[in-house]
């Protein structure tokens, strides 16, 4: 008898002969498009390449042809909220717990979609369901523990990341989260497993997960001082996670801004602004300190913090057919109508009532809307603009230090971070010249050395009167999901200025870079 065609593919997936099962699977739907098994198959075999984009259309038709199987929503749930549709990601999630309510993967997938979504009751509701199943659980405990962490709650965080640990000590994302902890016998212990793994891999094989657990390691040594031992994880392994940098699609793209995005192009359409004085924009490099203005600012009782939101960067997306640095983006902008802009504004702050009804102001912490100028500034020349700006080595040496996403591909080496941060540069210069909008420009290095005189500037700025809360620290009703949530709780300091001084035999390269002119 001849083995079943599917059994026989997902044995092979069991395997981890993903591109044998592929190839059985694709053979199946040819002869049956509608089989969800063989979709359901194809989805984690992409999922296992990393592809996740690519499976999320296989997991969907599946979830149609298979509604009542649990595992196939749960997966489709987790594919989205990776690719930060989490919305999306929801009502499969939702289906998958209702279905197998007393499934640990289903729960802890909503788990991690309502703490993507902040809805941070409900993720610790979906969390503990989780344990309920599984008690010990690894994967249940990491996402209580990054739960915790953005919360403020770092003694629950600390528990949750132990029992992890102990539980799977080679998770690679375990290692990674680990690397956060305080407690110095963990961290130890957690060098050690990091360091353990990557000498095992063969020469040249980086991955985004061979990156990630390299930077987290080079966290560790960074903060016990070891700055050449940090420099090797951070400089030797990045290459697994950015896409090639082409830093001519970017020099073209602010050139072309400025050609394209002068003063009679604001005059022609100063019909298309909206009063709302709600949004305020909270932009920069990343790595700047928009996450402490993010922080001073929303803790006015009148201000809403609502993290990084993609409403924006989606839009200007589509405008662009997906090629935001094309020219075809620049096309749209000139082709755009009053009616069409003015759609985006009204859509976008439904988006922020969405958030919060009641704040007078809602914080959109958005780095790169330096790039969305633009269009923001036509909407809602009635809004509050804050850029943020911070010395361009301690800037550029954080990035260079932090697993930014594959998007951040400027980030794949010293010399191309340098070249995009003048270009960045360049660009503000020509959006401080042109834009019918107030902007202010906030020094970090002014707001860690003269923290109130700035925060109170900065209130002004907004239109809010002063209030004394916005000089305490965030409390546990605060969510940070940013790469500074650390940094972000503790009173306002200055330790990281000139912090790339302890770095400066290292970053030559960049040094030069920031230090060369565009031609």
């Amino acid at each position: 008898m001849h083995p079943d065609p599917t059994e026989q593919a997902f044995a092979l997936l069991q395997a981890g002969q993903f591109d044998r099962a592929q190839a059985l699977l694709e053979a199946l739907l040819q002869n049956d498009p509608r089989n969800a098994c063989a979709r359901y198959g194809l989805g984690i075999a992409c999922l296992s390449f990393g592809r996740t984009a690519q499976a999320i259309p296989h997991l969907e038709a599946a979830a149609k042809g298979a509604k009542k199987e649990a595992v196939v929503h749960t997966t489709l749930a987790s594919a989205l909220n990776i690719e930060r549709r989490s919305e999306d990601a929801l009502p499969h999630a939702r289906k998958g717990a209702s279905l197998a309510p007393g499934s640990e993967y289903a729960q802890r997938v909503l788990g991690e979609v309502y703490a993507d979504l902040r809805r941070s009751g409900l993720a610790r509701q979906a969390f503990e369901q989780a344990l309920k199943a599984d008690p010990q659980s690894p994967r249940a405990h990491l996402g209580l523990f990054e739960l915790e962490m953005t919360l403020g709650n770092r003694e629950l965080a600390e528990n949750h990341i132990r029992t992890a640990f102990t539980e799977a000590p080679s998770d690679p994302a375990i290692l990674t989260a680990a690397a956060e902890a305080q407690d110095e016998t963990l961290k130890a212990s957690v060098l050690d497993g990091i360091e353990r793994h990557l000498s095992n891999l063969p020469q040249d094989a980086t991955t985004a997960e061979v990156t990630r657990l390299a930077f987290a390691a080079g966290k560790i040594c960074d903060a016990a001082g070891d700055t050449g031992k940090a420099f090797s994880f951070f400089d030797g392994y990045r290459t697994g996670l950015y896409p090639a940098h082409d830093p001519d699609v970017q020099k073209t793209f602010v050139e072309t801004c400025k050609v394209v995005f002068d003063r009679e192009f604001f005059e022609q359409r100063k019909d298309w602004a909206l009063s709302s004085d709600r949004p305020v924009f909270v932009f920069g490099m990343p790595r700047s300190g928009t996450t402490l203005v993010e922080r001073i600012i929303g803790r006015h009782p009148a201000a809403r913090a609502a993290g990084e939101l993609q409403f924006i960067p989606d839009r200007i997306h589509d405008l662009a057919s997906g090629r935001i640095h094309d020219p075809r983006l620049f096309e749209a902008a000139r082709q755009m109508t009053r009616q069409d802009a003015q759609r985006i504004g009204r859509r976008y702050l439904s988006h922020l009532e969405d958030i919060d009804k009641r704040a007078h102001r809602v914080i959109d912490k958005m780095p790169h809307n330096f790039e969305n100028l633009w269009l923001l500034s036509l909407l809602f020349p009635n809004a509050s603009f804050v850029h943020v700006t911070r010395s361009a080595e301690d800037t550029c040496l954080s990035i260079y230090m932090t697993p930014l996403p594959p998007h951040h591909s400027y980030n794949e080496s010293q010399a191309s971070l340098g070249r995009y941060f003048n270009l960045y540069r360049d660009l503000m210069a020509h959006w401080s010249e042109v834009l019918p909008v107030a902007l202010r420009h906030q020094s970090y290095e002014s707001l860690v050395s003269d923290n109130e005189t700035e925060s109170r500037a900065l209130l002004a700025h907004t239109g809010l009167d002063w209030d004394d809360d916005c000089l305490k620290p965030p409390d546990e009703t605060t969510q940070i999901f940013t790469f500074s949530r650390e940094q972000a709780r503790r009173p306002v300091y200055g330790s990281s200025v000139g912090r790339w001084k302890a770095y400066q035999a290292h970053i030559q390269p960049l040094l030069a870079a920031l230090e060369a002119k565009e031609n």
